[in-house]
């Protein structure tokens, strides 16, 4: 009687030799999103840049110069997101302290060497290209938190192990608030998520958040009460307090001059965004045929959810919110499989702050959260946002492949194998009634 021994001598079909579809390895539905974020992004950047490029056109310049740099933005973040996607994990989570200090020390440049833009030195320029370290920065401390919470034996949840993940982390989040404070938020509230659930010491926890809200109140009251805060050249601090001030002040108010006073100056942006949403009516306006891209200061950055609108109406814009939420879902389902904290928390950090600055873009496009100039994630106009951007879906791919090759190795183990092959399914032994048919018993 023929049957399955476990031996390893079943007849496997040969490996396939190696073609392209090796490259994108990991999560289909990671990918998905991916190319419909990056479709949608040709589209609406090609015609938000278009007053640019004629400005360009009639200087004499290049009339695809922004779009054909914002294609090269995209190949480039494929490229890293393939090459990530590679990576052994271990990689960066044995250095994820290197990573940290690296982009650290790119932070600490910034005031030094940066290049302004739009009032603020956030960018340096390294081998001609403009980057901006705090993108970076955010990456790496995820992961370094990450690493520092996957102790399994009661180190991950020591006041000593919150120490080595706090300092760090407050400094890194305070420095970042000085210029930009939206991302500083979203980072900080990221890492203190991911702590909790990561079993960060609860005492301290508690301790950290009570003092950081007593902190918020105390620099809302000195911005309030101390008028140099609010005004000068550097005030950061007013910037943003006038931004949340004007937005108390305007909320539900219809678009007039009466409730916004400076319709062609400070009021230009929100004004301009709620008339490109209104513009649209329900099916959009068309491809290419937005009005409020020749007002809006950043149409295919800050403001690119608006574009969308106003050319693709609603069905674009929920498109575009169904594919963040796929993205979501498809990020908490890949934290549920895989069975190490370390993947668990960096791939939760990861969907969390793409995920989050998805979510406050549209909110202010729509005005209902005071303007920050965060941008749309894989949509907005390339640039290192994109590249960052890029390496976070190549980890994403690359905790999903380990998923399956985990699976894969399991499954042959039960099987009796050491060969780790999908296609690798064991013969079932013959039924005896039809080996007494066929005469062999």
């Amino acid at each position: 009687m023929s049957g399955f021994t476990g031996s390893t001598s079943l007849p496997y079909p040969e490996k396939s030799k190696w073609n392209i579809r090796n490259l994108f390895i990991g999560s289909k539905t990671i990918w998905a999103v991916m190319l419909i974020l990056m479709s949608i992004s040709l589209w609406i950047v090609f015609s938000s840049t278009s007053t640019k490029a004629f400005g360009s056109w009639n200087s004499g310049g290049n009339f695809f110069y922004m779009f054909t740099k914002h294609i090269g933005s995209m190949i480039f973040a494929i490229g890293m997101c393939v090459l990530i996607s590679h990576l052994p994990l271990k990689f960066l989570r044995a250095y994820a302290w290197l990573w940290l200090s690296f982009s650290c020390v790119l932070l600490l440049l910034v005031p030094f060497i940066g290049v302004e833009l739009n009032d603020a030195k956030r960018q340096i320029v390294l081998f001609g290209f403009s980057f901006q370290p705090s993108e970076l920065v955010r990456l790496t401390l995820i992961n370094y938190v990450a690493a520092r919470l996957r102790y399994k034996d009661g180190k991950h949840a020591t006041p000593s192990n919150f120490w080595w993940i706090f300092i760090p982390s407050i400094a890194i989040c305070a420095f970042i608030f000085l210029d930009n404070m939206s991302t500083a938020l979203i980072l900080g509230a990221v890492i203190f998520y991911i702590s909790y659930i990561g079993g960060a010491n609860r005492t301290w926890m508690r301790r950290l958040f009570i003092g950081g809200l007593a902190i918020l109140v105390l620099l809302v009251g000195l911005v309030i009460a101390v008028p140099s805060l609010r005004h000068g050249e550097n005030a950061r601090l007013g910037t943003g307090y006038g931004r949340i001030e004007r937005f108390i002040s305007q909320v539900g108010a219809p678009i007039n001059t009466e409730t916004f006073d400076d319709i062609k100056g400070k009021d230009l942006q929100v004004v301009s965004s709620q008339r490109a949403i209104a513009n649209s009516h329900f099916f959009g306006v068309g491809f290419g045929k937005s009005e409020m891209r020749n007002l809006l200061p950043e149409p295919y950055s800050d403001f690119v959810f608006s574009i969308i609108v106003e050319e693709g109406g609603i069905l674009a814009a929920l498109i575009v919110i169904m594919t963040y939420l796929a993205l979501f879902f498809a990020v908490g389902g890949i934290a549920k499989r895989t069975d190490s904290v370390y993947l668990t928390l960096l791939s939760l950090g990861i969907g969390l702050i793409i995920t989050l600055q998805a979510i406050l873009h549209m909110m202010i496009c729509v005005n209902i959260f005071p303007i920050t100039g965060q941008n749309l994630p894989f949509i907005s106009r390339g640039g290192s946002s994109y590249l960052i951007t890029g390496m976070y879906f190549g980890i994403l791919l690359a905790i999903s492949n380990d998923i399956k090759r985990r699976k894969n190795r399991d499954l042959a183990k039960v099987a009796g194998n050491n060969v780790v092959e999908p296609e690798a399914i064991p013969e079932m032994p013959e039924e005896p009634s039809v080996m007494v048919e066929e005469g062999k018993l």
